[in-house]
């Protein structure tokens, strides 16, 4: 970031070092044709064409640096939907299963390290919700059904907050109503 930073610099000193000997060089020609205003209107087209040229290189490149952005953010929000996702439907498979075996346990390490890379600070809090209470779960390798209930209520609680990180604060909704629903739905469904 600091090596773009510091081009970009240099990049704005020299155009500005460029525009100045131009505009030094245009007032030459401009004084020298004085006689001939025909040179004159020529000489005037010229500087409007180099200007419009500029204006528009200038245009386009912070379009194009705005456009690549944009495109990062929805690979990412694209990719942290695919993980959350992949995430849910894991811990589905353990609650289902009723074990929690080598294999679940190591997927959820891989997915915890994934969450770590993209997750919001919320949503990795609320996934170690998740873990203590898998981690309880399973001492004795099954998963009771109370055990069960209390690991979904958990997972109910992150998803609200993967919800949130995905689509952002909205204004016009109430949080506290909107996490007790998904909480109520998640709690209907036991």
């Amino acid at each position: 970031m600091r090596g773009l930073m510091r081009n970009r610099a240099v990049l704005v000193g020299l155009l500005a070092l460029l525009l100045f000997a131009g505009y030094l060089v245009f007032r030459y020609f401009y004084e020298v044709a004085g006689d001939f205003p025909f040179s004159q209107e020529m000489l005037l087209v010229f500087i409007g064409a180099i200007a419009t040229v500029l204006i528009t290189a200038l245009l386009l490149i912070q379009q194009t640096d705005l456009e690549l952005r944009k495109e990062g953010q929805v690979l990412l929000l694209d990719r942290k939907a695919e993980i959350y996702n992949a995430l849910i439907d894991h811990i589905g498979e353990i609650v289902e299963k009723g074990r929690l075996d080598p294999a679940a346990i190591g997927e959820l390490r891989v997915l915890n390290h994934k969450l770590a890379m993209i997750a919001s600070a919320e949503v990795i809090d609320r996934f170690s919700d998740v873990l203590a209470r898998l981690d309880t779960a399973g001492r004795d390798v099954l998963v009771e059904e109370a055990e069960r209930r209390e690991i979904m209520r958990a997972v109910a609680v992150l998803t609200y907050w993967m919800r949130r990180d995905l689509l952002g604060r909205i204004d016009t909704e109430d949080e506290v109503a909107v996490l007790a629903a998904i909480k109520a739905n998640s709690a209907d469904l036991e």
